[in-house]
């Protein structure tokens, strides 16, 4: 499904040239729960954006379903990351003046569905992360492990191939952020594939396989 091979990516920093990422390599098969763990500064939220497609190595090749993503186009990229990428943020992302439904129509909508095909698939994911009976609720008069589930929702509503998940649980209190990722664990129990970013071992347990990311290289 992925496959990076021999990734560097640099930044400037003042005078300074830093390595975010070092030759990294690294594989991700169909229904892999794998969390890629590291301090602040070790290049795991550089690792993120390029598995993403949000951000592009300097050099190495990035495969995506056997492609090579260097070859494809802006539109191309995008296409991706809306059909075949879930992202769950920290701090949610949802956008406050729009409902629990909303927030899960929008990039729906943009995929061409109509209203009324994104609306029912809106419900049905809901209900599937526990939130039936919340469908109406802005953000702010849900918790912050309800919006969390609203944004896991809105992340799956599109049948995405991954769902790429940076500190999912970042902004939660432990109850919540366990309650969280036993929803990520029993979306890849049924079969999903998930990428965990997170600086907590605790969370990262979770997952089937961990990843450490240290100085830019994987350990």
């Amino acid at each position: 499904m992925i496959k990076l091979k021999n990734i560097k990516k640099s930044f400037v920093l003042g005078e300074e040239k830093v390595k975010a990422l070092d030759d990294v390599s690294l594989e991700i098969e169909k229904g892999d729960f794998i969390a890629i763990i590291g301090p602040s500064g070790s290049g795991k939220s550089t690792l993120m954006n390029i598995l993403g497609l949000l951000d592009v190595p300097d050099s190495g090749e990035y495969l995506f379903d056997e492609k090579e993503v260097s070859n494809l186009s802006d539109n191309d990229l995008a296409e991706i990351r809306n059909k075949k990428i879930g992202f769950v943020f920290q701090n949610f992302n949802l956008l406050p003046k729009m409902n629990a439904i909303e927030n899960i129509q929008v990039p729906l909508l943009y995929r061409g569905m109509t209203d009324k095909e994104s609306k029912d698939r809106a419900l049905e994911v809901l209900k599937k992360v526990g939130l039936k009976g919340r469908e109406q609720h802005l953000p702010s008069q849900l918790s912050g492990g309800q919006q969390q589930r609203v944004a896991i929702a809105r992340a799956i509503a599109g049948n995405p191939e991954i769902i790429l998940a940076d500190e999912p649980t970042g902004a939660l209190d432990s109850k919540t952020s366990e309650e969280v990722m036993e929803q990520l664990k029993e979306l890849n129990e049924k079969g999903q594939t998930i990428i965990l970013i997170t600086h907590d071992i605790n969370v990262a347990k979770k997952a089937k396989k961990i990843i450490e990311i240290l100085d830019g290289k994987l350990k």
